[in-house]
């Protein structure tokens, strides 16, 4: 008896759409034995109510998109706890789970990871109850580039996109003050430049913790915040070491910490950012740690 894949597919996603790849991801997949079954996102039904709807009796459900489909989609499994494994075939633009996770951003390479990778359970963050990322949740100076955007840019060059609009929004840095509570008791306080919650290796394309010891099933996430920087080259060697050298865990502005619960506390309403989506406006939040929630196939 066949296995059965349900596609999402985000026609929108990417510089190249993911309607460009379909038949030859559905012919590789009906090739290897797979019974597929596409459905597409629209602008009033994304990846969560498409697996609602449609993801039962399935034995993998695959995401063809970015990163924000792929949430989407992980949130729907979650909701109907679903036994069944999550594939991605990455067609967004930035694709930060994908690079951590060694699935390959060419989309017709990375089918070979829906066919025979391996299985990985994942942490995924649920935010104050109400909401799940899968590798970032965030707040700050940056933060909303994303989807700030223009789809039709991010369509054309692709993350240079997000540069452009990081140029645009640097006259406007602030700080955001702040109270982090950590799940052993230790506190932060202060003025920052940014803070997040995180399970992965890359941000906005960017391997930025990859030598914090992330693992992406230890039931942590990790916590960064970056203090508000004093002058303009305390904000280049925070950038310096975020961009360049990578050595985050060295520079004594950047606070990098793991734990199983975070708490935020803020004077005022706060944009917040789950996986380059809108988070909306939030005075308290509060991020768990679902261990092992969801099964993803990943690269070997």
């Amino acid at each position: 008896m066949s296995k059965k894949i349900l596609l999402i597919v985000n026609p929108t996603a990417g510089k190249r759409k993911a309607t460009d790849y379909l038949p030859q991801i559905v012919g590789k997949l009906e090739k290897a034995g797979f019974e597929t079954e596409t459905r597409y996102t629209e602008i009033d039904k994304n990846a969560t109510a498409i697996t609602l709807e449609y993801g039962k009796g399935n034995d993998i459900i695959v995401c063809v998109g970015g990163d924000g489909t792929l949430k989407e989609t992980i949130c729907g499994v979650m909701e109907l706890k679903l036994d069944c494994k999550i594939g991605y075939i990455p067609t967004g633009t930035t694709n930060d789970f994908a690079h951590s996770f060694n699935i390959p951003t060419d989309a017709l390479k990375a089918i070979d990871t829906v066919i025979d990778g391996k299985e990985l359970k994942v942490d995924i963050g649920d935010f104050n109850g109400i909401d799940r990322f899968v590798y970032v949740s965030c707040f700050g100076n940056f933060c909303d580039v994303s989807y700030k955007a223009q789809q039709s840019l991010k369509n054309k060059i692709g993350r240079g996109a997000y540069y452009w609009e990081t140029v645009k929004e640097l006259h406007k840095i602030k700080g955001f003050k702040a109270t982090v509570e950590c799940d052993d008791g230790e506190v932060f306080e202060g003025k920052f430049f940014y803070g997040g919650v995180s399970n992965s290796y890359s941000v906005a394309g960017f391997p930025v913790l990859k030598k914090a010891g992330v693992e992406f099933d230890d039931g942590y996430h990790e916590l960064a915040l970056i203090k508000m920087p004093q002058s303009p080259a305390e904000l280049y060697g925070i950038l310096k070491d975020m961009f360049v050298t990578r050595n985050v865990l060295e520079n004594e502005s950047i606070v990098v910490k793991k734990g199983k619960n975070f708490k935020f506390c803020f004077d005022s309403e706060v944009d917040w950012t789950l996986d380059g989506e809108k988070g909306g406006k939030h005075k308290f939040v509060e991020i768990d740690t679902k261990e092992n929630a969801v099964t993803i196939l990943v690269g070997c």
